[in-house]
């Protein structure tokens, strides 16, 4: 720890990093914060509250900002990505509130940013958050892409195996069942379980009329955002 302060890193009192391979711009652990074994760490930066744990084997890969507040926690082998830019663009942030875990084996993709309230819980195992997708037309190869920040508010519990679209918001006090798709806003307090499959009447340009193109020189497809 001496040697990370010496080159210029913000490390607080009493942190410990495993065996984890780290390389990123910005680095800031504060004071108790740990990083378990085997992690690879390879996003743009990380930030460390007061008495946050990253527990093992998870990966952190992409142009992407993560911040732990106090006392939140990712568990163990969860996957966390985002594609380089050109694909992306823009800023993107991961942030936990206070007391906010995701657990085990889940898929956050980091195209826009996710961001939890304080309180919450990524419950279970295998649940999958996307704030990116896609929307093909009738015929031929024509598509766009459609991303969207996905925000979790407070006091918040999603259930195993869950998963989220693009652009979806969750209010506080909400238990999610486990298997459910989230596919739109969730606003009224309460619980909420997966519904059955059924049909939507769309089409490519009734979708692009919902939306805004991002105009980026540097993307390499079109993109639009909710």
């Amino acid at each position: 720890m001496p040697l990370l302060r010496l080159l210029g890193y913000k490390i607080g009192r009493n942190t410990k990093i495993g065996f984890s391979l780290i390389y990123i711009d910005s680095f800031t652990l504060l004071d108790n914060a740990k990083i378990g074994h085997l992690n690879l760490i390879l996003n743009k930066s990380l930030i460390l509250k007061k008495d946050v744990y990253i527990g093992y084997l998870n990966i952190f890969k992409g142009p992407f900002d993560v911040i732990l507040k106090e006392k939140a926690a990712i568990g163990n082998k969860n996957y966390m990505t985002r594609a380089r830019k050109g694909v992306s663009y823009g800023e993107s942030c991961l942030t936990l509130g206070r007391l906010t875990k995701v657990t085990v084996g889940h898929h956050l993709d980091l195209t826009k940013s996710i961001t939890f309230g304080d309180n919450s819980i990524l419950a279970g195992i295998k649940s999958q958050m996307w704030t990116h997708g896609y929307y093909h037309a009738n015929e031929g190869p024509y598509r766009i892409r459609i991303d969207g920040e996905i925000k979790i508010g407070n006091n918040v519990y999603v259930g195993s195996a869950c998963i989220f679209n693009p652009g979806v918001k969750v209010n506080d006090a909400i238990h999610i069942g486990a298997g459910s798709v989230i596919s739109k806003d969730l606003t009224e307090k309460g619980m909420y379980v997966s519904q059955g499959l059924r049909f939507i009447k769309n089409d490519i340009n009734t979708i692009k009329e919902k939306l805004h193109k991002v105009e980026d020189k540097n993307l390499v497809e079109q993109v639009y955002y909710k």
